[in-house]
């Protein structure tokens, strides 16, 4: 049971450090390829591991085939996209900070459509003023950044993902629900390529560069990835799983550093007290409530 356990732990923390570099790898591929290219190769590719894992069609009703659909467009459409075009415009330290920030808007959300008490309001509240105190410090109300700006949208957007993911009926395997949130997102994703014009530069795939941190960002981050980090949260729980979260920033940052050059800030590493402060506050209030 002790080892079980154990495992579980290391299975956590070994998916976090694979997801924190998904931001490193990311601004690596911007060189090469533009936003839509990257998300519609990943989320493509990923969609095809899924429905290998799962090749089963089944029957929904309408109500639950909007619900995926919504899934598509704010966890994958719009996390992902306000995410790589955020990476565009700021640097990787800053949004690997700004995304954790996606449980705050989730529990705001939250508390105007759950019966929650009085002392759970106070403490998300409490947490999102934390998380607020942080983005100032990250430079929203000295210096505007484009890119930051759009790292929160994509935050709120995740937010609204999780809590579109807990009216999914349960019948549905967790398999199943991210494969058609994945379908519809890469529908999403190409009318977006559509509506704006762009086109693939077929040069950049020579590159083996390119297809390296694609595959690790469709096989491995958003598929094997996914499915240890099921396998973590059975083993030792959603409560200490969700902990390893705080960990991104770090793995994130110590990532941008080495390989990216990228400078840490005192402006970054109080914000990122700030906001990691309002998390675990946030969740405290959570587990409380449960």
């Amino acid at each position: 049971m002790k080892s079980s356990k154990l495992l579980g732990h290391f299975v956590a923390f070994f998916t976090i450090f694979l997801w924190s570099l998904t931001f490193v790898q990311t601004k690596i591929l911007l060189k090469f390829l533009t936003p839509i290219e990257i998300l519609l190769d990943r989320f493509s590719i990923a969609w095809l591991l899924f429905f290998i894992f799962t090749p089963k069609l089944i029957k929904t009703s309408l109500k639950d085939e909007f619900l995926f659909a919504l899934l598509g467009v704010s966890g994958i459409f719009g996390y992902y996209l306000f995410e790589n075009l955020s990476l565009k415009y700021s640097e990787a330290i800053n949004i690997g900070v700004i995304v954790t920030t996606a449980p705050i808007f989730t529990a705001l959300i939250l508390i105007f459509f759950k019966p929650y008490n009085k002392k759970t309001v106070i403490f998300t509240f409490i947490s999102f003023s934390f998380v607020m105190i942080g983005l100032f410090f990250m430079g929203f109300n000295f210096k505007f950044n484009f890119g930051n700006f759009l790292a929160l949208i994509g935050a709120v957007c995740f937010g609204v993902y999780t809590v579109l993911l807990g009216l999914i009926d349960k019948k549905y395997n967790i398999l199943i629900v991210t494969r058609k949130s994945f379908f519809y997102g890469v529908i999403f994703l190409l009318i977006y390529y559509l509506c704006t014009g762009s086109s693939f530069n077929l040069d950049s795939y020579k590159n083996i560069v390119v297809w390296g941190n694609l595959l690790i960002l469709s096989l491995i981050a958003s598929g094997i990835c996914f499915i240890m980090w099921n396998y973590a949260v059975k083993k030792i729980g959603s409560s200490s799983t969700s902990l390893y979260i705080y960990l991104v920033p770090v793995i994130n940052a110590i990532a941008a550093v080495v390989i990216l050059n990228e400078k840490i800030t005192l402006n970054l590493l109080i914000a990122s007290f700030f906001i990691i402060a309002g998390l675990l506050i946030a969740q405290k209030s959570s587990i409380n409530e449960d």
